[in-house]
């Protein structure tokens, strides 16, 4: 669902588009059946407050 914007827990900044956050790229982790862990194909990109660098969410790359 959408909204027309978000409010970072942390510091209280509004947030009305992605052009106001930080982005960073992370690599999907996943689990094994034998109980390991190891890195899956896709890649995603991690979206932190511009203002305190908080985590704000996951979405999916631009490509």
């Amino acid at each position: 669902m959408a909204t027309a914007s978000i409010q970072c827990p942390e510091c209280g900044e509004t947030i009305e588009s992605t052009d106001q956050m930080d982005v960073e790229e992370v690599r999907e982790v996943t689990s094994k059946p034998q109980g390991g862990i190891g890195y899956g194909e896709a890649t995603q990109n991690l979206y932190l407050c511009a203002n305190c660098r908080k985590p704000l969410g996951i979405g999916r790359r631009d490509e």
